[in-house]
């Protein structure tokens, strides 16, 4: 995909976002780098990390596996939408007030998941993410 309609995607998917969480379009967006696997594992998790294909981070912006067909998948652009829910919910603060980076990061994967999901069944795609997959306990 062109950088000119991956950025076209980007604005139609924080529209979709407004339009399923409630969330303003942001005034800005992250940069997207859309990257082979081994950058994603190198960035985050140095090895093992095969299921993750896409992560964001505040400052470093969306990093997408190159793998992902964002133009022709519903499933592989909701992971993008997925990702682009965590820039809103920085950049809003969403759930800045919880005690813990635990639950804070918990919170911030459910309504993530929550509205990926919400997103493919408004578009007909049957497929769907188990919205507790990447949760974790949080010791208090």
């Amino acid at each position: 995909m062109d950088q000119s309609s991956l950025s076209s995607l980007v604005v139609e998917l924080f529209t979709t976002i407004q339009l399923l969480a409630g969330y303003p379009v942001p005034q800005s967006s992250p940069e997207i780098h859309v990257v082979p696997h081994a950058v994603i594992e190198e960035k985050i998790c140095r090895s093992q990390c095969r299921r993750i294909k896409a992560f964001y981070h505040p400052d470093w912006g969306v990093y997408v596996d190159e793998s992902l067909d964002l133009a022709g998948d519903n499933f592989d652009r909701s992971i993008l939408l997925h990702e682009l829910v965590h820039h809103v919910q920085h950049t809003k603060g969403a759930f800045e007030l919880l005690s813990s980076d635990c639950e804070r990061r918990n919170a911030e994967e459910m309504e993530a998941y929550k509205v990926q999901n919400r997103y493919l069944a408004s578009i007909g795609d049957l497929r769907r993410v188990p919205a507790g997959a990447w949760i974790g306990p949080c010791r208090n």
